[in-house]
């Protein structure tokens, strides 16, 4: 029982793969040369959802309740 091992390159060391990067990189450019408006006026609303988002996060180890139970003090710290 034999086994074929594929003597050419691997697909990152290919034309293939050559191409398609040169491909990402044109359409990256593209992309952001031609829509620079429309991302820059979009960046005060990412901005505030990011905050909002991050605030929601923050308070998400919050227990719900009355606040009654108060957290017990760290080891070496006096009351």
């Amino acid at each position: 029982m034999t086994t074929s091992h594929r003597t050419g390159p691997r697909f990152s060391r290919s034309r293939w793969f050559l191409g398609f990067l040169v491909f990402l990189a044109v359409s990256i450019y593209m992309l952001l040369t031609e829509h620079r408006g429309h991302y820059l006026a979009a960046l005060p609303l990412v901005l505030l959802a990011t905050c909002v988002i991050a605030h929601v996060l923050m308070h998400r180890h919050a227990v719900p309740g009355d606040g009654s139970k108060a957290n017990p003090p760290c080891p070496g710290e006096r009351k």
